[in-house]
């Protein structure tokens, strides 16, 4: 029997989605496919039916990352859509108020799995002994100190119609003022999060506050490298936009 990967468990897993489908809802084609972008072989895409999965997690823990951290970011962050779209001036910061706890959580429990799965896609995800105090934090449901993993975001938008790009990219690491961060984009926005044994007082006070603010700056989606890397590989099959 295989082990769950946030219980520790010997259950059955289920065929667990990295990041959750609803967040792929709007960019299925009216065949039911998305596109995903590896840049290789004679096309560089694929026809999907469903977000990327993987037998990771259990039922039980499946439905504790539902309840816990899913259902909440669906109804507070996709639903109530927080941010202007279109985003009139990008020189203007908006501010979103969100719930702390779930809300970080939510973005841990991706990066989370991006980390624990093999696929190719968030291969580059590899966060050493910080997955296994992650994994504590997303059992027992405690988003920890705000030092602690913080996160910053930016959202994404059309460089010519100023509207949110609805999208999901792989997740990609940097370096930002010496501490090792991953960022993916998902519901619009590219979230930054900290993973480092020291503070980052920069994710600190520019991000998620301990009373749900959180600031956001707009940048224009050909200026993010992860979408160039992607167009690329689009225009080299005939498919990609024109940036």
């Amino acid at each position: 029997m295989p082990r769950c990967n946030l219980c520790h468990q010997d259950r059955e897993l289920r065929n667990s989605h990295i990041v959750p489908e609803f967040l792929y809802a709007n960019l299925y084609n009216t065949k039911g496919h998305l596109m995903g972008i590896n840049g290789q072989g004679n096309r560089g895409w694929a026809a999907l039916q469903n977000g990327i999965k993987q037998h990771l997690f259990c039922e039980s823990c499946e439905q504790h990352f539902n309840k816990h951290f899913e259902i909440p970011f669906l109804d507070r962050w996709v639903r109530a859509k927080p941010l202007p779209d279109p985003w009139s001036d990008l020189e203007h910061v908006q501010m979103a108020r969100v719930e702390y706890a779930s809300f970080k959580l939510f973005h841990l429990s991706v990066l989370f799995r991006a980390s624990v799965c093999s696929l190719p896609t968030f291969s580059d995800v590899s966060l050493g002994p910080h997955e296994e105090r992650i994994r504590k934090m997303l059992l027992d449901v405690n988003a920890g100190m705000p030092s602690e993993y913080p996160i910053f975001g930016y959202a994404v938008v059309h460089h010519e119609s100023k509207r949110i790009v609805d999208m999901v990219t792989k997740a990609g690491k940097s370096s930002i003022n010496g501490h090792r961060c991953w960022g993916i984009i998902y519901g619009g926005v590219q979230w930054w999060i900290s993973v480092s044994s020291h503070r980052n007082h920069e994710f600190e006070q520019g991000g998620l506050q301990p009373d749900g603010q959180m600031p956001f700056h707009a940048v224009p989606w050909n200026e993010v490298d992860v979408i160039q890397m992607a167009s690329k590989a689009l225009r080299a099959a005939g498919k990609g936009p024109k940036t």
